[in-house]
């Protein structure tokens, strides 16, 4: 992984989290040597979000931070990772939802520092990252990375957040991503990086009336587009590589 974001491997990726609720994605992952960790359902979230990766984990540089008293650690544990709980314990209600819904991107660490667990806070800051303050508390949700420098969001104010400190940000109009029990779903959580140069997304990328948009954004960056599967885009909590 690279030296402060874990979310964009450098090397093909031979784990990834995948949410448990989505069989067909694992098989995919299956199919091209990826081996999928899958989420289990984490009743203290709302339902809709209770197998989302990026509502269960956190991600530093061979680290993790699970929900306090999660089914994750151990299995999380046993892949090499060093393991941390957050503080506090998730309620099935935002703002308490998004402890982990945030993201380590270079130096900085982007997220809400109202929501984002203090654990993770706390960890930032002794790993030398910087905190870039965000309104959004589903921060890892509405970002898809797509290398050191690009990423893609429909989040008006973390793509004014992420340009004002260089990054170069694709806006693409809000809505067009299913996320059953929810208006809409976000970009950061139908897709995710499993190498330098591919991205993973859970379905039909033209099922987005910007896909045209997105591919011609990636492949600019030398970054190809991986459908999952050929439904439309489903957010289904990030696809997040491990190793």
């Amino acid at each position: 992984m690279s030296a402060h974001t874990p979310r964009l491997p450098f090397r093909p990726a031979k784990l990834a989290l995948v949410s448990g609720e989505y069989p067909e994605l694992a098989d995919s992952l299956k199919r091209q040597g990826i081996t999928p960790i899958k989420t289990l359902f984490d009743s203290r979230l709302p339902a809709p979000l209770g197998y989302h990766p990026d509502m269960q984990v956190f991600l530093f540089e061979r680290e993790a931070f699970v929900l306090r008293k999660s089914a994750l650690q151990d299995k999380l544990s046993s892949l090499g990772l060093s393991v941390k709980e957050t503080i506090r314990q998730p309620e099935s209600r935002y703002p308490c939802d998004v402890l982990c819904n945030g993201f380590v991107w270079d130096k900085w660490l982007v997220g809400n520092p109202q929501t984002l667990d203090a654990g993770i806070q706390n960890a930032a800051q002794a790993k030398g990252l910087e905190l870039l303050p965000v309104r959004q508390g589903y921060a890892a949700c509405s970002v898809a990375l797509i290398n050191e420098k690009a990423c893609i969001t429909a989040d008006a104010g973390m793509a004014k957040a992420l340009e004002a400190k260089g990054f170069s940000v694709l806006k693409i109009r809000p809505g067009f991503i299913r996320l059953p029990g929810y208006d809409t779903g976000f970009i950061g959580g139908c897709c995710g990086k499993v190498s330098a140069d591919v991205l993973a997304v859970s379905g039909r990328l033209e099922s987005h009336p910007d896909g045209k948009a997105i591919r011609a954004f990636c492949e600019s960056r030398g970054v190809s587009i991986w459908e999952l599967t050929q439904n439309p885009l489903i957010d289904v909590g990030g696809i997040l590589p491990l190793a």
